[in-house]
């Protein structure tokens, strides 16, 4: 298959958009791709056994303008945006196909509300936000490849608990599933999740509580790719990716996956992947 480039330029995000996502931790934009032959292609992909976005059809859902012009916004600064390299790097990929009946015990214990790290915690990968300027740490981006149903196992969330300041009740406070704290069920009773048609995205950061969750959708599996985001400067994720794998990539979309630092290795800093500047 021939290797699909972006052409479209990244939408900016909306006044609105970062509203919301600054109060809630989470946003949804529907119907991203609404082609539904493209939306076919995609999943066919994963559900023929790809267990990431980094070849295929689903490569281009690394850095789909839709998504790109929001992890620019709340990753980054305008100094480290250039228009042959994106501002931010990725982490990690995986996809998931839920059939109905799957189980968040599945998930080996991560099913249970969870967090990266605590916003309490003052580290590289927590939620802040100042001066007008977000700044989400480790991010989250999921494509819903089928409907999702409110109630019927999407992911869910805590809204508001990426700033909460106060432990969340467990006897370790840096243990980041919180399913032994004493307000579990207080939490579950408190988390949202959402109704999306297929080509959606849900954008979270991970300083965000959140939960997976059964999926009891009558007709069809989940099917999703969640792919994570940092900044050039913060790695959460250890990756395994083999060069010819990145270097088969167009050449911006390379550089999603290019080494963790900012400033120095010349005029311009770190803008380019190479085997010599790379994250894994």
């Amino acid at each position: 298959m021939d290797v699909i480039e972006h052409t479209d330029n990244p939408t900016p995000m909306t006044d609105a958009q970062k509203f919301f996502f600054d109060l809630r931790g989470w946003i949804i934009l529907p119907e991203v791709i609404s082609d539904q032959d493209e939306i076919n292609r995609l999943k066919e992909e994963v559900y023929n056994g790809a267990t990431n976005c980094y070849q295929g059809r689903l490569q281009t859902l690394l850095d789909h303008p839709e998504v790109v012009g929001i992890l620019a916004e709340i990753l980054s600064e305008e100094s480290f945006m250039h228009d042959d390299c994106y501002s931010f790097r990725c982490e990690s990929s995986f996809t998931t196909v839920r059939p109905p009946g799957w189980s968040s015990e599945e998930r080996n214990g991560t099913g249970l509300p969870h967090v990266v790290r605590p916003p309490q915690q003052a580290n590289a990968m927590r939620y802040q936000a100042a001066g007008g300027k977000i700044f989400s740490g480790l991010t989250r981006v999921v494509w819903e490849l089928e409907e999702v149903r409110s109630g019927h196992g999407a992911t869910s969330f805590l809204s508001g608990s990426h700033k909460a300041h106060f432990n969340y009740g467990g006897s370790d406070r840096y243990r980041p599933n919180i399913g032994d704290s004493p307000w579990e069920s207080e939490m579950r009773d408190m988390m949202e999740d959402y109704s999306c048609p297929p080509g959606s995205v849900v954008i979270f950061t991970e300083s965000l509580l959140h939960a997976a969750n059964h999926w009891t959708h009558p007709d069809h599996s989940r099917c999703a790719v969640f792919n994570c985001y940092n900044s050039l400067w913060a790695q959460w994720h250890r990756l395994n990716l083999a060069d010819d794998v990145v270097n088969s990539m167009p050449k911006k979309r390379r550089s999603l996956f290019r080494g963790v630092w900012a400033l120095g290795g010349g005029a311009r800093g770190n803008v380019e992947y190479s085997a010599d500047n790379k994250s894994y």
